[in-house]
């Protein structure tokens, strides 16, 4: 993934996943589509490299290890107002979907991922310039709306 993080003005993706595996891996699986793909380990590495190169699309785990993936998504939509959200994570308590509307999260993924359909989504806010035509999975292509917990 070093390949793929460089400086350039603009990006198609920014990763946020504290796993190293899994964010080389999905890093790895969208660079190979040609998405140009910048990815970050926490929170506020996230943030410096969506202020240096603005990304169309962020995938972010809700868990990380300095903030979480909602004061991450906050601060993003601060300075990139256009930017598609998608909010992923193997756990979350307590997250509510009201959240998700008001920060503006384009989807909500619970991991494991099914990459190829998550690829497909990422393609079209990449295509649309980051701009969704609606909200939820389905919106991105992903099927259906978040389950209640």
């Amino acid at each position: 993934m070093a390949d793929n993080l460089r400086s350039v003005n603009a990006s198609d993706v920014l990763i946020v996943e504290d796993d190293p595996v899994q964010r080389d891996e999905l890093g790895s699986f969208l660079a190979r589509a040609g998405l140009v793909v910048i990815v970050a380990r926490d929170g506020e590495m996230a943030v410096r490299h969506a202020s240096a190169s603005p990304p169309k699309v962020a995938v972010i785990d809700y868990n990380l290890p300095d903030i979480t993936g909602v004061e991450v998504a906050r601060r993003l939509r601060s300075i990139l107002p256009n930017l598609a959200i998608m909010m992923v994570s193997a756990k979350v308590g307590g997250l509510e979907e009201e959240t998700l509307r008001q920060i503006g999260i384009t989807a909500f993924l619970n991991k494991p991922l099914p990459l190829r359909p998550w690829r497909q989504a990422v393609l079209r806010l990449v295509q649309a310039g980051g701009r969704s035509t609606g909200s939820g999975w389905l919106a991105s292509g992903l099927g259906s709306p978040r389950p209640e917990a």
